[in-house]
C-alpha cells in the first residue's frame, strides 16, 4: 500500500484498483481504493477514490436532473 499527499496525487488507468493511503487537509484516508466511474448519461469519466467518485456521480446526478427539470418546464410553458 502506498501513501500520497492529496496535492500530489495524479492518476491514471494504472492506478485503478490500487488502495493507497492520502493525506489531505481534511484527514487522512487510510486504505482509499482508486476507481474509475462514468456518468451514465454524458459519458464524462472520473478516476480517484471511491469518495472523490461518490461526488462525481453525485454532482452529476443533480446537474442532468436539473438540466431535465428545466427542459420539461420550458416544455409544459409553451418554450424550446
Amino acid at each position: 500500500m502506498s501513501e500520497a499527499v492529496d496535492e500530489d496525487l495524479e492518476l491514471s488507468d494504472e492506478d485503478v484498483e490500487e488502495i493507497i493511503s492520502i493525506i489531505s487537509k481534511d484527514g487522512i484516508y487510510l486504505r482509499s481504493e482508486i476507481v474509475r466511474v462514468s456518468c451514465p448519461i454524458c459519458g464524462e469519466e472520473f478516476i480517484g477514490t471511491k469518495r472523490h467518485a461518490g461526488g462525481f456521480l453525485g454532482g452529476h446526478q443533480v446537474y442532468h436532473e436539473s438540466i431535465i427539470r428545466e427542459y420539461e418546464n420550458a416544455i409544459k410553458h409553451g418554450g424550446v
